[in-house]
């Protein structure tokens, strides 16, 4: 059982950030405590979003209690959605005090910059991503857009997509999730992504390089990338310690992946459920509040798939 510190986004209403992690971790058998860096009403994708951003002095407060109390006995670190540079310096600082009290601290970054070419977060926060978090991360979990602006990789096929991984690499990562792309097609088929991993064997310099395909969903689903990231690290928690060599990964993620595309029908098929027309290439704010509300992930419906996934996706070596 890993006991985890999770440091994101949280909302009242819906499925993103820590509302989206932090059931399946626990489902999963995982001990987990949270920070929250903003509470809002609903998420950014309703028409209108009540709440607070919280500063990086109240995240290291909060942390700085749990130090107080001995209660910061952590074996994962998990981050998403920070929204601006000094938590992201704040989630450095922490890392380190963690690390210094557990030096196999497993760390995962999701660096939560944006999605489908725009950005949700200052662009500065690009660099201090590449230069600060990730070269301390165990697992980086960026989606496609986030990690051609990490890498400066436009990723079109599965060899620009290792090249990708490559360079998360070169800068300190030993695993890498591309969590979802979409890529060129000899055949034209644009109905499936993949997803694209590696791990680098920190002593030989091995890589296992992999992909998985799985269905495109259209849709307007908000919080995938947050539960992803969950389902990975608990997989991943439970998994590692039983690989001696590359493949733990490869298998968390075909667990993860299995669960997600589940929850993600389970989602489209409430939605249809409820009537209401969905429209196509509605940007943020445009969006009618009963449809958006008919996309929040169906995550608590879809409990059995979190614990035994339905489908099966294999992972295919690169």
């Amino acid at each position: 059982m890993a006991r985890i510190l999770s440091i994101q986004s949280h909302v009242v209403s819906g499925y993103v950030g820590n509302r989206a992690a932090t059931f399946p971790l626990q489902l999963l058998g995982h001990e987990v405590d949270v920070i929250n860096t903003v509470q809002f009403s609903n998420h950014t994708g309703y028409n209108a979003v009540r709440g607070d951003r919280f500063s990086a002095s109240h995240v290291l407060d909060l942390f700085a209690g749990l130090q107080t109390n001995g209660l910061d006995a952590y074996t994962h670190l998990l981050t998403g959605y920070m929204g601006n540079s000094d938590n992201v310096r704040a989630v450095e600082s922490i890392a380190r005090q963690l690390r210094q009290k557990l030096p196999q601290l497993t760390f995962v970054v999701d660096p939560v910059l944006g999605d489908d070419g725009a950005l949700y977060v200052p662009r500065e926060l690009i660099d201090l991503y590449r230069d600060v978090l990730c070269p301390l991360a165990t697992l980086v979990t960026p989606n496609q857009f986030e990690a051609e602006l990490l890498t400066n990789t436009t990723i079109t096929t599965l060899d620009t997509a290792k090249s990708a991984c490559n360079e998360m690499h070169r800068i300190g990562v030993p695993n890498v999730v591309i969590t979802s792309a979409a890529l060129d097609s000899e055949n034209g088929d644009c109905e499936m992504l993949h997803l694209i991993g590696s791990e680098l064997c920190p002593k030989s310099g091995a890589k296992h390089q992999f992909a998985i395909a799985f269905p495109r969903l259209s849709g307007y689903y908000t919080g995938t990338g947050d539960l992803f990231a969950a389902l990975l690290l608990a997989h991943y928690a439970t998994l590692a310690p039983q690989f001696a060599a590359p493949g733990a990964l490869a298998r968390a993620c075909e667990l993860a992946t299995a669960t997600l595309a589940g929850i993600m029908q389970a989602t489209k098929l409430h939605q249809e459920s409820t009537g209401v027309d969905v429209a196509a290439n509605l940007p943020r704010g445009s969006r009618p509040n009963n449809m958006v509300r008919g996309f929040e992930l169906r995550i608590i419906p879809s409990r059995h798939l979190i614990s035994n996934p339905a489908a099966s996706f294999q992972a295919f070596s690169i």
